[in-house]
Order: structure tokens, then sequence, then C-alpha cells
């Protein structure tokens, strides 16, 4: 193999394909559609009612994440036939559809992975690096719908044991978990069992770090100052020192013009020095 080739082949490994969004997106999109391959797992399997609820509360917002994703994909495509037709767009919208359609996020996720596959772990990991704190709101954001999803079905788990839990739906739970890692906590439903409460622990100490992050983040971007700097406006010359530095040379016209200016003056200050010292003898003299 020639040079010439194993330099192609080389730019040919380190170059995006032209479907993959970034990497972490991609990532995110694909372990959605996990957890919604897992929720149709369990409106199908035999769990628990209250359970099977939580599956359809949380693919709810999974839903309108994937119909958002089709449409940025869609309206990013140019022209629009490539991605729906070429890419296989179509399979996206009937993925992003309740009930049965979720099956067909399988397709989003075997995508996912052929196209990181594609890309590579090194360029993953440098990818991660250079855009880490736009990553980091994606992980929050998916960390922070496990804790919503799984804490609310192991509460369900361990309170449908005892008569007198008040935690005893799918929605009495997800609302129970929203507001304790947003640390409102009304109190008008909290575990009783000793399962509950170990599961609340995990909720309360992950949960509200998680949400903790989130809104740290969102303060910060709407806070912070821009980080382009506007252009400073250039002082006024002022009059000429003998004494001083001459300033660097420029390219412009302007400032050459300028620099000439300069040095005929000082040209003229030091004849007009030596004039007063020749009118002077005894410093003449001296010199």
């Amino acid at each position: 193999m020639t040079d010439a080739a194993v330099a192609t082949e080389a730019t040919s490994q380190t170059e995006r394909p032209a479907e993959l969004q970034a990497p972490a997106y991609e990532i995110f999109i694909g372990l959605l559609a996990v957890i919604s391959l897992f929720n149709l797992a369990v409106s199908l399997l035999p769990f628990s009612q209250s359970q099977k609820q939580i599956a359809a509360i949380i693919d709810w917002p999974l839903t309108l994440i994937f119909l958002l994703d089709f449409t940025s994909r869609l309206l990013r495509s140019k022209p629009k036939r490539v991605y729906f037709i070429e890419q296989r767009g179509w399979l996206d919208l009937l993925g992003s559809l309740p009930s049965f359609f979720r099956l067909f996020r399988i397709f989003r996720l075997v995508r996912v992975t052929r196209l990181l596959g594609e890309y590579g772990v090194r360029n993953i990991v440098q990818s991660f690096i250079k855009n880490r704190a736009d990553n980091a709101l994606i992980v929050v954001l998916f960390m922070v719908l496990l804790v919503l999803e799984f804490g609310s079905m192991f509460v369900t788990y361990f309170e449908q044991q005892s008569p007198d839990a008040n935690i005893t739906t799918g929605g009495d739970a997800v609302w129970w978990a929203f507001v304790s890692i947003t640390t409102v906590g009304y109190g008008d439903q909290f575990p009783v069992t000793d399962g509950g409460r170990i599961a609340a622990f995990f909720v309360l100490a992950t949960g509200v770090g998680l949400f903790g992050v989130l809104s740290g983040y969102l303060a910060n971007f709407f806070l912070a100052p821009s980080a382009k700097e506007e252009p400073e406006t250039a002082p006024a010359p002022g009059p000429v020192d003998p004494g001083a530095a001459p300033a660097p040379a420029s390219t412009g016209a302007a400032d050459r013009a300028d620099l000439l200016r300069m040095v005929e003056g000082l040209e003229t200050d030091l004849n007009a020095l030596r004039a007063r010292l020749a009118e002077r003898p005894d410093m003449a003299g001296g010199t």
C-alpha cells in the first residue's frame, strides 16, 4: 500500500459520517430507545399495574423527544428526501409514534450503533472531551429520566405490600419522585415501608444532585457573559513625545504614514536641540 493510500484511509477513518450528529447526542438517543423498548416490554410482560402505569407515563416525554429529533433531522436534510428515504427517516417517524409503533425504535438503536462504530471509539472520546459542557447536560437529562422511572418502580414495588401505603398508583409514584428530586417535597405522598424508604434514599441522594447540576447549568447559560469580546476603539493620537519609544511597524498604509510623521517630528525636535546646543559655547564644548 502506497503512502497516499495510507493517508487516504486514515483520513476516511476520522471523517464523521453524514448521518451522524454529535456523538454524545446520538448515544443519548440510542439510550432513550433502549428505555422505550424496556417500557414496551413492561407493558407486555406480567409486571404490576402500577409499574405499567409508570412505563406509560415515562414514555410520553420519550415520544416527544423522538418526534423533535425526527423533525430536526428532516429540517436539516438538504434535500429532505435524503434523510427520509435514503437514510430511512421514515422508520424514525414510525418509531416516534406511541402505542405498538414503539417497536420501530429498535431501528434507531441499530443506526446509532452502526454510525458510532464507523466513527470510531477514539473520535467519540475526543468529541466528549472537547464538548464536555454540552455533553454534561445530556448526561444529566438522561440520568434524571432514569431516576424518575426506576425510582418510582422500586418504591411502588415495596409500597404495594403495605396496607398503609399512600403511594398506591404509578401516577402517585412518578409525582412523588418528581417533587422529591426538585426539592419541593409537598409531603402528600411518602414511603412507609423500610424498602420504600431505602429506595427513597437513593432517589433523593442522586435526584437532588442531578437536578442541582441541571439548574446550575441553565443558570450559567442564561447569566454568564458572552465570551465574544467587542473590538476596542483605538485611542486618539496625542502630541509626539521625543522620549517615547516608537510604535511597532504595521503593514497598513495609514500606520506607515503615521510612523513617517512621527519620525519626521523626532528629526525636527533633534535638529532644534542641536541648534540650541550650538548657541551655547559651554555646552558645545562639553559635547
